[in-house]
């Protein structure tokens, strides 16, 4: 299976063209073949970020969404209409502590990112209980739902809820390569109902540093008032 990490920032009167767009997208991407499922989520960590997770169950399934005429011209509305920032982030699922039923885990690519900061990622989701305050803060968030951020390797972490099924906590955490993530799994304390996810990144690309994006487009410079996610950080 394979997971599409794709964190966003849109211009700041764009949020709601940039769900439209996804709420219209929405029955084409169900008639895929090999599509599993999406959900968006809104950062708790940086103001105006949001998610898009996506899973597929292999990467041809991927490949027949990027090809889709309706996808890529909505593509390119949002990379040069809507979008203030991204960091996309494709890779292979090596680990679900909970596969969803019909679905297995199979080798499918070896390779790593070259050019992305963070080889891994594991991602860690579950329902906020009644005893977190809505107002909690990000790091108390994160450290429920199961964050060391003295773990060797961390590279950056975020921690987000979902936003049609507000309570549905996910914890993204990238780290330097698999032996970290690896390491960090075999201690994490998590959410008794927690649902643990280790991805191999493949390709790690954004709106400015295109090198491993399958599609090429001019070079696009970060406007003057542009934050990029880790300098939000």
């Amino acid at each position: 299976m394979f997971s599409v990490i794709f964190e966003v920032h849109t211009k700041s009167d764009q949020k709601d063209a940039y769900l439209k767009y996804a709420k219209l997208l929405k029955p084409e991407l169900e008639q895929i073949d090999g599509f599993v499922d999406n959900i968006r989520y809104g950062s708790l960590r940086h103001e105006g970020w949001l998610l898009s997770l996506s899973n597929w169950r292999d990467e041809k399934a991927l490949i027949r969404w990027r090809t889709l005429a309706v996808h890529h011209g909505i593509q390119e509305k949002g990379r040069f209409e809507v979008f203030e920032d991204y960091h996309l982030r494709v890779g292979q699922l090596t680990k679900d502590t909970r596969v969803p039923e019909g679905y297995s885990l199979r080798e499918q690519r070896l390779d790593e990112t070259e050019t992305g900061r963070a080889a891994a990622v594991t991602l860690i989701d579950a329902k906020r209980p009644a005893d977190l305050p809505q107002d909690a803060s990000p790091e108390k968030v994160a450290q429920w739902l199961g964050l060391d951020e003295h773990a060797e390797g961390l590279v950056d972490w975020d921690a987000y809820d979902a936003i049609l099924t507000p309570g549905d906590l996910i914890l993204v955490i990238s780290w330097r390569d698999a032996k970290a993530a690896q390491a960090y799994e075999m201690t994490a304390r998590l959410p008794e109902d927690g649902r643990l996810r280790r991805v191999r990144v493949v390709r790690d690309y954004g709106m400015f540093d295109r090198r491993e994006a399958p599609q090429y487009y001019e070079d696009v410079k970060p406007s003057p008032t542009a934050q990029s996610h880790s300098d939000a950080g």
